[in-house]
């Protein structure tokens, strides 16, 4: 599995590779060691037999050197343990710390039906491995793990708007808290915010659903709801999503309020002026693409406070619309001539960003953003103008995520020669977007 060495899956499954150490994830545990106690829980032997750490011997970097010579006879996660680590209690705690102090997730999570589903998952025990990796994100990957609090938190929102069973409730938070927990397996440089990923180094991203959900099913015994909210958290309900893009009828209640929990906390995060406008532009830009009664859910939870606009002084919409037009009528010129072309491998996935293409024209044009001699007039009124931003932006990054989800799809078929024919399109979605737009 590129990007994630030392984990291998075959379709679904995990075939007991976590026996080889992902160098990634040990570099993580080995960072934890130098500030918490992570000591061997038993005898440490290579896969053929050779002791090559005794029990009780605390995690150190010369452990490190040796398991990343040698495939193991346990995974390493399964011989660890650490002294004071993650527990759901200290979590969900940490939870209601970051609610405090964020109003979006706190009108999303702090009805008393909320708050009562939290605590209902205080005493949930973590297993070992799980807990060790949930320590070392708790330690050294902030921004991934004030993530996950916050999924968690919509996640008790969306349960208790929609009035889901205690033991559904449950299951969707628990999944909300590890669904990115396959993260610890990819190389970090692919994982920084601030790199602007090509779609061949963005499927290296692309895998860590399918990673988190094979270390689930090898070291928890989870229930099948929480691994398949894992694995498909970044589905969507129309097909578009990773990193099997499968759509609806394979996409279970739970999966889809994950998707939507996922997509609400990475904005409610980031805050700003007009954070719940930025939320109701994803949720409702490609129809379909997001569960309807979730969607509805965060619309009322967030509809008695909505924010301002941020737009700019003289911000001009003008400048912002023509480039995203260009790349729109560019891509659509490309898959057009590559469907009147001799019929390939290929053609399923052009036919899927002719659809996705379509989709996005027509909430452009319901938008009124398809007639750029409009815009002049428009660019005076500035909340009207802070709201075709909005909508730029995100249309902006969906041509960059359909660029991505249309590499994925034909690389997927083992063909290389097919990348190469679709090179040209893929090239006209992912275009870096203009100064100021969304990367």
């Amino acid at each position: 599995m590129h990007g994630a060495p030392g984990i291998q899956t075959n379709g679904n499954r995990a075939d007991g590779a976590f026996n080889s150490v992902n160098q990634h994830c040990l570099e993580s545990i080995v960072q934890l060691s130098e500030e918490e106690e992570v000591i061997a829980a038993e005898d440490i032997h290579d896969e053929h037999g050779h002791k090559l750490w005794a029990k009780g011997h605390p995690v150190s970097r010369s452990l490190q050197e040796k398991l990343l010579r040698r495939r193991l006879a346990r995974p390493l996660e399964a011989t660890l343990s650490v002294e004071g680590g993650a527990t759901m209690k200290a979590i969900v705690d940490d939870c209601r710390s970051l609610m405090a102090g964020n109003k979006t997730l706190e009108l999303i999570a702090g009805s008393s039906d909320a708050r009562g589903l939290m605590r209902g998952v205080e005493s949930l025990p973590l297993p070992g491995p799980l807990r060790l990796l949930l320590t070392s994100v708790r330690k050294h990957k902030q921004e991934s793990y004030r993530h996950s609090l916050a999924a968690m938190l919509v996640s008790a929102g969306l349960a208790s708007r929609l009035m889901l069973t205690e033991h559904d409730a449950s299951h969707l938070i628990l999944a909300s808290l590890i669904h990115d927990i396959g993260e610890m397996y990819i190389n970090p440089a692919y994982l920084d915010g601030s790199t602007r990923l090509a779609p061949e180094h963005w499927k290296h991203v692309a895998l860590h659903p399918k990673v988190g959900e094979a270390f689930i099913r090898e070291f928890t015994s989870f229930p099948t709801a929480v691994t398949q909210c894992v694995l498909h958290h970044h589905e969507r309900l129309d097909g578009s999503g990773y990193p099997l893009q499968v759509e609806r009828s394979r996409v279970g209640q739970l999966d889809s309020l994950l998707a939507v929990a996922d997509s609400v906390a990475a904005i409610a995060s980031r805050g700003g002026c007009d954070v719940h406008q930025r939320i109701a532009v994803a949720l409702r830009i490609v129809p379909e693409e997001f569960d309807r009664a979730a969607v509805a859910a965060i619309g009322d939870l967030l509809r008695t406070a909505e924010g301002g606009s941020c737009a700019a002084p003289g911000e001009s919409c003008v400048g912002r619309v023509t480039p995203v037009l260009k790349r729109l009528h560019a891509a659509r010129n490309e898959a057009q001539a590559l469907l009147c072309a001799e019929q390939s491998v290929s053609a399923d996935a052009v036919r899927y960003v002719m659809s996705v293409l379509a989709t996005i024209d027509k909430s452009l044009r319901a938008t009124g953003l398809a007639d750029v001699s409009q815009l002049g007039e428009l660019d005076q009124d500035p909340e009207i103008a802070g709201e075709i931003c909005l909508v730029v932006r995100e249309v902006g990054w969906r041509l960059r995520n359909l660029a991505r989800n249309a590499h994925l799809r034909v690389e997927s078929r083992g063909q290389p020669q097919e990348l190469a024919r679709i090179a040209r399109l893929v090239a006209a979605l992912d275009e870096p977007p203009v100064e100021g737009a969304a990367a």
